[in-house]
């Protein structure tokens, strides 16, 4: 094993697109079986990313709600709940309810929202991306007044809250906080509030902002060592040459297609590899493809970044063979 690789390394599962509520218990109880440590449900109104608009996606906080009593040594968390779907207040109730429910095993997950279909289709504003990052940091400042004060005021520019409760309170003193994005503005924020980062980006690039997420905690006062970061990526476990090349080719069309600016640019991948990185190099930030050897090799890559928790998200139908096999022969090297 190599010696960067005996750091401890989580793996989580992730994504709901596609999954009725039985499938995500069976997704649920496996991932436990396995000892991966979290699930992770998707935050949207209708299917995205090429998927069909009926493809069925339960509402995560409920939907998590419901897995805490099966799922009972998973952290459970949203990754990520778009900060322009629901006031904050309501977000604080909401992750501190799953909190209560699950014991004390919430993770909230927040960004800065990406999906414009989404907002569209329900009569949501979209507002430009300056916009969304200001509400995501007063939502940050304002989640976290209401978990820790018994009556919580806040004035900010897109919020205010006048002497608001909150109760039940966190079963966790702070609930850890997930932020998703690398933008400047969301490193910096990362630094100061989150306890753990997440991106889907290159092992460069994420090395780049893990380092930039390290000096601004420093430059603070804040021991960067209290911040996780963590990489969030499709797996695809395959001997197959033909079918990982075929998977790699549709992601990197994709990125090719997105440019760097517009479309997809302006999703969450808008920043996910340095300029000169090919499209191929942007397919693998978001696809980890190829056989155990393969795939143990581009984890290291991520380790070396300083990424020690990778989100594995798992579309349907559910392979369970294959999580088996990648627990047996890849995460196994890493426990």
């Amino acid at each position: 094993m190599p010696e960067r690789a005996a750091r401890r390394v989580r793996f989580s599962l992730s994504g709901s697109m596609g999954y009725d509520f039985e499938g995500l218990v069976e997704k649920c109880a496996l991932a436990e079986a396995l000892g991966f440590e979290g699930f992770y449900a998707s935050d949207h109104l209708h299917g995205v990313a090429g998927a069909p608009l009926q493809t069925p996606f339960l509402e995560p906080f409920s939907a998590l709600a419901a897995l805490a009593g099966r799922a009972r040594g998973l952290r459970l968390g949203v990754l990520v709940a778009g900060v322009t779907y629901r006031h904050p207040g309501m977000l604080a109730k909401l992750a501190a309810a799953l909190d209560a429910i699950s014991g004390g095993r919430a993770d909230l997950g927040i960004g800065a929202a990406w999906s414009r279909e989404d907002h569209v289709a329900y009569g949501l504003a979209f507002p430009e991306l300056r916009e969304r990052l200001e509400r995501l940091e007063e939502a940050v400042e304002l989640i976290r007044g209401l978990w820790t004060h018994e009556r919580f005021s806040f004035s900010g520019r897109h919020y205010r809250l006048v002497a608001a409760p909150l109760a039940p309170r966190p079963v966790q003193a702070r609930p850890p906080i997930l932020l998703a994005g690398a933008s400047p503005r969301l490193l910096r924020l990362a630094a100061r509030h989150a306890q753990q980062w997440l991106s889907v980006s290159t092992p460069r690039f994420a090395a780049r902002c893990v380092a930039a997420i390290r000096a601004h905690a420093l430059a603070i006062g804040r021991d960067p060592a209290e911040i996780a970061f963590a990489q969030s990526s499709a797996l695809l476990l395959s001997d197959s040459r033909d079918e990982v090349a075929r998977a790699l080719a549709a992601r990197s069309r994709t990125a090719a297609a997105a440019g760097p600016a517009g479309g997809v640019a302006d999703t969450a991948q808008r920043r996910s590899a340095l300029p000169d990185e090919s499209p191929e190099e942007r397919a693998r930030a978001s696809l980890l493809a190829g056989n155990p050897e393969e795939l143990r090799a581009q984890l290291e890559r991520y380790v070396e970044a300083g990424v020690t928790h990778f989100v594995l998200q798992t579309p349907p139908p559910l392979d369970a063979r294959a999580l088996e096999r990648f627990r047996r022969e890849v995460m196994s090297a890493y426990l």
